[in-house]
């Protein structure tokens, strides 16, 4: 009977990341980087051991996160902490030494790449039972160069005779012990990766199939390419919840504007009660006043108690350049965009697993000449909103980011655009709903595509 290991290598200390913060334990919608590796890999029927190898420095905070699964049926899984290495080498051999006698294969694979699927990891392990050892692999598109001194090209090799590794790498146990034991006693110390030194015994390695999804974080820019990733998958996930929002409470900011009205007649289709905050809503009220904003939702939780989610629609926009804005147009503007939504944020008082959802805009990638405030601010509301996830961890808070929507404050600002190119108001709020039946998803920053 077979007995399979996987050995999740989060031994790196960040160097290339360039952060104190080991890129793995950098947050993606809210959780630790290596906890969806994790994730995966505990799904795996086939595994019945994981074994994660750390920095030792980083072992205790791995301990304490391991400890949300204890109450998960995949705690029947063996979950083992062991500490890593100076290099990936040392670390992986680390791993091997440290599992258990009756182990027949294992499958190695970097805690960094989160986007791993069941699929890869199942052809790792057919192959690696079949013929002892497999690589994952993916085609390059781009060109590829052989360079001895990195300033002169060599020769250009022919591109389909190359691939890309990647991991999982996985192997018969007894076959990889042996090629690292080789290895060590032959000097080598520094080997990139496993196959490597398989090869040198030398072994046959069969391919597995891998993605292009399957990336390795090494870089902030990776990191920010995971997040987008991770917001792709996510859509189609919110979009088949059937979370039911019958008798939910949510307060809608804004309310009375083309998209805020829009959301509270979604909501209200949906079984929930809205509780509407405008100036000319049934709870009036300046948005932008402290005192107002904490006395109004301190009258909501004496008469609803906690509420399931707050949603800031409030918004105001005046299409001028800085110089022909008066100062309390520019007041007006920071306070409506940005300062209302803090207040509100801070104030609202939210079930544990409820939600957040601040409304951005498409100009906040870039500022707008004429709207520059208005476009600052709603990149302020998306900066916002990722720091408040870290900070309300029992929440889902995120941002949402229509493209330019039909709406008044539109039509008034730009007289002269052709309506078909803008979104419906009613699309934005059907995407509003999605996100409420969601759970377990924050930090993210949600494009809406027309």
């Amino acid at each position: 009977m077979s007995w399979i290991v996987a050995i999740l290598l989060a031994g790196g200390k960040g160097d290339r990341f360039g952060d104190a913060l080991p890129k793995q334990f950098h947050l993606l919608s809210g959780k630790k980087l290596y906890l969806y590796t994790l994730e995966t890999f505990l799904k795996i029927l086939e595994i019945q051991e994981v074994l994660i190898v750390s920095h030792p420095e980083w072992m205790e905070t791995i301990q304490e996160d391991l400890k949300i699964f204890s109450q998960k049926p995949v705690s029947q899984k063996i979950i083992r902490l062991v500490s890593g290495g100076e290099t990936r080498q040392h670390s992986s051999f680390l791993g091997l030494q440290a599992c258990s006698a009756k182990t027949s294969h294992v499958i190695i694979h970097d805690a960094v790449r989160p986007f791993v699927t069941p699929a890869i990891i199942q052809e790792n392990i057919a192959l690696a039972r079949q013929y002892g050892a497999c690589d994952t692999c993916i085609p390059s598109h781009d060109t590829l160069v052989h360079t001895l001194n990195r300033q002169d090209i060599f020769t250009i090799p022919l591109r389909h005779e190359y691939l890309r590794g990647q991991t999982p790498q996985s192997f018969s146990y007894p076959l990889i012990l042996r090629a690292h034991q080789v290895a060590l006693a032959e000097g080598v110390f520094d080997a990139t990766d496993d196959c490597q030194l398989v090869l040198r015994l030398p072994h046959q390695i069969k391919i597995a199939q891998g993605h292009e999804e399957n990336i390795k974080i090494t870089t902030q820019l990776d990191l920010v390419l995971a997040e987008q990733l991770l917001r792709l998958k996510t859509i189609p996930f919110i979009k088949t919840s059937h979370t039911s929002l019958q008798g939910k409470v949510f307060v809608v900011t804004g309310a009375t504007g083309g998209i805020g009205q829009e959301i509270t007649k979604h909501l209200i289709q949906e079984g929930a009660t809205v509780i509407p905050l405008a100036r000319s809503s049934s709870y009036a009220i300046d948005l932008t006043s402290e005192n107002a904003v904490k006395e109004v939702f301190k009258n909501i939780s004496l008469r609803y108690g906690a509420i399931d989610g707050l949603i800031n629609a409030v918004g105001y926009l005046k299409v001028d350049p800085l110089k022909e804005l008066s100062s309390l147009e520019i007041e007006k503007m920071i306070h409506t965009n940005f300062t209302s939504v803090v207040y509100a944020c801070k104030y609202s008082h939210i079930k544990p697993s409820g939600h957040i959802l601040n409304l951005a805009s498409s100009s906040y990638t870039r500022g707008r000449a004429s709207y520059a405030i208005y476009s600052g601010m709603k990149a302020a509301i998306v900066n916002f909103t990722q720091g408040l996830a870290l900070e309300y961890p029992h929440l889902n808070v995120n941002s949402l980011v229509p493209p330019r929507t039909d709406t008044p404050m539109r039509r008034q600002n730009f007289p002269e655009e052709n309506p078909s190119l803008l979104l419906s108001p009613k699309i934005v709020a059907e995407e509003i709903v999605h996100i409420l039946h969601a759970k377990q998803m924050t930090g993210m920053t949600i494009e809406i595509k027309k």
